[in-house]
């Protein structure tokens, strides 16, 4: 998958902030919470982190159940894309709450051995608005992780661009690589440090999760800015 990706988009990146994470060594955890528009957008993520940082490649990626662990098929795509990087599960029926409950507890945890990376998406599913800027609601789950696993550097990242079929994504890069830039921004990690003391307090959760989808919202703000009249002129010629 990570040579699938850079074929799919080494031509096509636009990357801004990557100063926020390239100190950081091969022993630093890290948070990172992104915006969610393609079923790729965090194997994109990682493969920028791999070649323009010494960060390490534990990482984890919560992942709804769905078919990733409730089709026959679903572990065995996990292993082939990811490496069954992508858990825990998460699952969607209320049966699942307790053992939702489980899958945070265990985000924050691996937080805890050096070297560990774990990406979340705060809006719990992917955004189909046509509106690339407008976030669907926030999950608190996010700040709970946030908070639980103490002072790891929660990064927010903006990601614009890439579709779901690779193969499309593929002859962009060969073909149209101006025309469909890949956009990957990181911004300074998010100021958590007045709650600490509310690890376990739902109300400060929510005001994690909230805060998470501010420092993405932001980076949406100055993309917007920066390369939306820009793109709607080129698309209008």
């Amino acid at each position: 998958m990570a040579n699938l990706v850079r074929i799919a988009s080494h031509r096509r990146l636009r990357i801004e902030g990557i100063e926020h994470v390239q100190s950081l060594g091969p022993q630093a955890r890290l948070l990172l919470v992104a915006n969610h528009r393609s079923f790729f957008d965090f194997f994109l993520i990682m493969s920028v982190l791999n070649a323009r940082t010494t960060l390490s490649l534990r990482c984890f990626f919560p992942v709804r159940s769905t078919f990733f662990y409730d089709h026959p098929l679903g572990p065995l795509v996990n292993l082939a894309m990811s490496g069954m990087a992508m858990f825990p599960p998460i699952m969607r029926n209320r049966s699942g709450v307790r053992f939702n409950d489980y899958a945070l507890q265990r985000c924050a945890a691996e937080l805890q051995v050096p070297g560990t990376i774990v990406g979340i998406h705060p809006e719990g599913t992917r955004n189909k608005n046509p509106d690339p800027y407008t976030l669907l609601k926030v999950t608190r789950g996010v700040g709970r992780v946030a908070l639980a696993a103490g002072a790891v550097p929660v990064v927010p990242i903006f990601v614009l661009g890439c579709g779901n079929n690779l193969l499309t994504e593929i002859a962009h890069n060969l073909f149209r690589p101006a025309a469909r830039p890949l956009d990957v921004m990181f911004g300074p990690p998010i100021e958590l440090s007045d709650l600490v003391d509310r690890v376990e307090d739902p109300a400060a959760w929510k005001i994690a999760a909230a805060r998470c989808a501010a420092g993405i919202e932001a980076l949406g703000a100055m993309h917007r800015a920066r390369y939306a009249p820009e793109e709607k002129l080129q698309r209008s010629d």
